[in-house]
């Protein structure tokens, strides 16, 4: 007796859910005697018998690829589909009826109402099960969607299918925006009240730090901030980033109400860097002009960095890391002291030269492995003692003149670092003096000597120097009676001289 229950009982579970399956509905099928496409040279087939198949087109908003048709006894001469929502059903004359299958459905089998002919079109509307009801919204001329398309204005009657469907109405700031449930027993009008959106929807302005992109409801909204008018409800935004993983942040929207949400930021993805300097201490470190502490082991975020590193009395180093997720990064800087006292150069320099007759000199030079070549030019500035000047034969004056002093010398040297920023340079070299006067009496003449000195340079920053060069000469040749013409204006051959000045090395 417990077993017939069971089986009783089970039998009446199935023939209640029987009874409200899903099923397919053919809402509508008619011959189209002005349709001639079964007759088209190109588009027509021909069945078994060598007769023209009928054409049976089929417009429904299922899945194409989702139906199968069966259940005809000759069986069906082609299947085609002509565009989304659209199958050509090639059916041999005087068929009688087709089985149409559907997973989510219960199989359908329709009996055309009419013989199928050779040669004709005919028009088969499908969709699930339903009736046809009426919508009404509070206001009218307001357009009305069903489950997103757009079905027409307010009221209008239109064939849904049994079961949830969301439905919305707007017109302007007014909407009506929720589901109806459409039954075999229910109702077939629907009063759609509208209110106005505003009483629903809030503002809201989402910002996230970093510069993330914004993701809301599976598309990209922004970067850093976005702003939309939503129904009041609870939300979820995301926030992404190369190389970080994706935040979440969940915020609701109070209809009426401004609402500020600040998302949480994506977490970057971590490396390693083991660093280590040289010299070890006294190093900074910046980036962008920013100075930022480092250790000896860190942990960062997954990025390219450009650190500067610096040390005074060093030269500055810039250096480039790449961290990567999870993997340790080791590198050594080495900073260089800073050679304020060259060992090769290249330098120019002036100067003012006391002694023996003002002027000013110019110098180039070059040091290699502290080996020092140099040439200078001497602009005499002073004027000497005026000298008058006779005829020899007569003893009867001639004229009157002053002279200034020209020098040019090479000299080569040693140089020696003896500080930090102090030089000395022992120098040997050969000076010529040339004599100018606008008179003729003594015009050009010249006289060389060997110079021996020492260059004393101090540098108070990188490439640029002080010095003084304290130098003496020796005659050893000269041009024209020049021996006179010194004696008489006052002017030393050779002798003590020294330099002052400014030299910039490149």
């Amino acid at each position: 007796m417990t077993k017939f229950y069971s089986i009783l009982t089970f039998l009446v579970m199935f023939a209640a859910f029987s009874a409200h399956a899903q099923k397919l509905a053919v809402r509508d099928f008619e011959a189209r005697p002005q349709d001639m496409d079964a007759q088209s040279n190109t588009l027509e087939k021909r069945d078994r018998n060598g007769k023209r198949a009928a054409i049976i087109k089929i417009f429904t908003s299922l899945p194409n690829s989702e139906l199968t048709f069966g259940g005809s006894g000759q069986g069906f001469v082609a299947q085609e589909q002509h565009a989304p929502g659209q199958i050509w059903l090639y059916v041999p004359r005087a068929s009688q009826k087709v089985t149409i299958s559907h997973p989510k459905y219960d199989p359908l089998t329709f009996y055309y109402p009419s013989e199928i002919k050779e040669g004709r079109v005919y028009f088969m509307r499908l969709s699930p099960e339903g009736k046809e009801v009426s919508l009404s919204a509070s206001s009218r001329n307001a357009a009305i969607w069903v489950d997103g398309d757009s079905i027409g204005i307010s009221p209008v009657n239109t064939y849904i299918p049994y079961g949830t469907h969301a439905v919305r109405a707007k017109l302007g700031s007014l909407l009506f925006d929720d589901d109806i449930v459409v039954e075999r027993e229910g109702p077939t009008q629907f009063s759609l009240k509208m209110e106005d959106e505003n009483l629903k929807y809030g503002d809201v302005v989402v910002d996230v730090d970093g510069g993330a992109e914004l993701w809301f409801q599976g598309r990209r909204e922004g970067v850093g901030q976005f702003a939309a008018h939503l129904r009041g409800d609870d939300y979820v935004v995301e926030t992404r980033k190369p190389d970080h993983e994706p935040a979440t942040t969940t915020f609701r929207v109070v209809p009426g109400k401004k609402t500020h949400v600040q998302a949480n930021a994506p977490t970057p993805h971590l490396g390693y860097l083991m660093l280590a300097t040289t010299p070890e201490h006294g190093v900074t470190v910046t980036q962008a002009d920013t100075v930022i502490a480092t250790n000896p082991e860190m942990q960062l975020p997954v990025a390219n960095y450009e650190w500067t590193f610096s040390r005074r009395g060093y030269t500055p180093v810039t250096r480039n890391f790449h961290i990567t997720r999870g993997e340790t990064l080791v590198d050594t800087v080495v900073l260089k002291k800073i050679q304020y006292v060259p060992r090769s150069t290249v330098y120019a320099s002036a100067a003012l030269k006391a002694a023996s007759g003002m002027g000013v000199s110019f110098t180039v030079g070059g040091m290699f492995r502290s080996i020092d070549l140099s040439a200078t030019y001497t602009l005499g500035l002073g004027k000497s003692k005026e000298v008058n000047w006779y005829n020899e034969s007569d003893n009867i004056f001639d004229q009157s003149t002053t002279y200034r002093v020209d020098e040019w010398g090479i000299r080569a040297g040693y140089g020696l670092r003896f500080a930090e920023r102090f030089g000395l340079t022992p120098q040997v070299g050969f000076m010529q003096q040339r004599l100018i006067s606008k008179g003729h009496a003594g015009n050009g003449f010249t006289v060389s000597s060997v110079t021996v000195g020492a260059r004393l340079s101090w540098y108070p920053v990188q490439h640029f120097g002080i010095f003084v060069t304290p130098e003496y000469g020796i005659p050893v040749g000269s041009k024209g009676d020049i021996d006179e013409v010194c004696r008489l204006a006052g002017i030393t051959r050779g002798g003590f001289r020294a330099y002052i000045g400014v030299s910039v090395n490149l």
